[in-house]
């Protein structure tokens, strides 16, 4: 079977590919500029919102994983995956294009946009609604905790329920390559609710070394945006975040269903990115 990635070189597209290859799937991994496709991987040019070579890229392609972009429609490209006979599409989609404080906002509206012009193609298609994925860990709090052994959080006790990242490429691996579990949405989420001060605590006791939380306001927390970071999406953010201080959020038995084993911990994440944080 030959299956199209698209944002290959992303944590998640990266390792989809990879657990396509694995399963001894062809795979074609597309990005605007290509580069150095994961082992087994045949990388293609492609931009997603101006597909010019699409109908190149997609020939003999029988499903795509679709990574979401802000920018630009996908709807050209699902009209070449449409006239190229592609069978199935999965979508890489948030909660936030249905959770509270998010989905009438910025974020939300990004992926809903993406969702409506996949559900238009008349494309065979299941979107994926991973929860707060591990990684957010590193890209958030990484460079914090290896500069000063600290780290600064904004509501310290709002429930997430993390996600291996290697759990959502699993499942999407799956219904890519086997229609077992097709369906129109998939929410995928980690063993447990947990406050985002315990996973801190899980760092530091896979680290060897304590680390502290500083409690951000709303003002000190919007004055340290990243830059990479829209404002308006930090806003929503910390709005989700006040909201599910003490809220368990929702959590999924899908990962199981899907792969036959259960969700990954968050320690298991932290045990294998252990040198990021020391």
């Amino acid at each position: 079977m030959t299956v199209l990635v698209t944002g290959v070189h992303g944590n998640i597209g990266s390792r989809v590919a990879a657990k396509l290859v694995e399963a001894g799937h062809r795979v074609r991994g597309s990005s605007r500029r290509p580069s150095a496709a994961p082992e087994g991987v045949e990388p293609v040019e492609l931009d997603l919102t101006e597909p010019r070579g699409a109908a190149e890229v997609l020939a003999g392609v029988e499903a795509v994983f679709l990574y979401p972009v802000r920018g630009g429609s996908v709807a050209p490209f699902l009209e070449a995956a449409r006239k190229a006979d592609v069978q199935h599409v999965v979508l890489l989609s948030s909660p936030a294009a249905f959770e509270v404080h998010e989905h009438d906002r910025l974020i939300g509206l990004v992926h809903r946009a993406v969702e409506q012009a996949v559900q238009d193609s008349g494309l065979s298609h299941t979107v994926l609604y991973p929860s707060w994925l591990a990684s957010n860990a590193r890209r958030d709090w990484g460079e914090q905790i290896r500069a000063r052994g600290r780290v600064g959080i904004a509501h310290p006790d709002a429930q997430v329920n993390p996600i291996h990242i290697d759990d959502v490429a699993e499942v999407a691996a799956d219904v890519l390559t086997r229609d077992a579990h097709r369906s129109r949405m998939l929410v995928l989420t980690g063993p447990e609710s947990v406050p985002q001060r315990s996973l801190v605590d899980v760092l530091a006791d896979v680290r060897g070394a304590p680390i502290g939380i500083d409690a951000l306001t709303r003002e000190e927390a919007l004055a340290q945006r990243p830059e990479w970071m829209p404002e308006p999406v930090l806003e929503a953010l910390l709005d989700v975040a006040a909201a599910a201080v003490g809220v368990p959020a929702t959590v999924t038995n899908t990962v199981e269903r899907v792969t036959g084993h259960p969700s990954r911990t968050f320690r298991e994440w932290a045990t294998a990115h252990r040198h990021e944080f020391v």
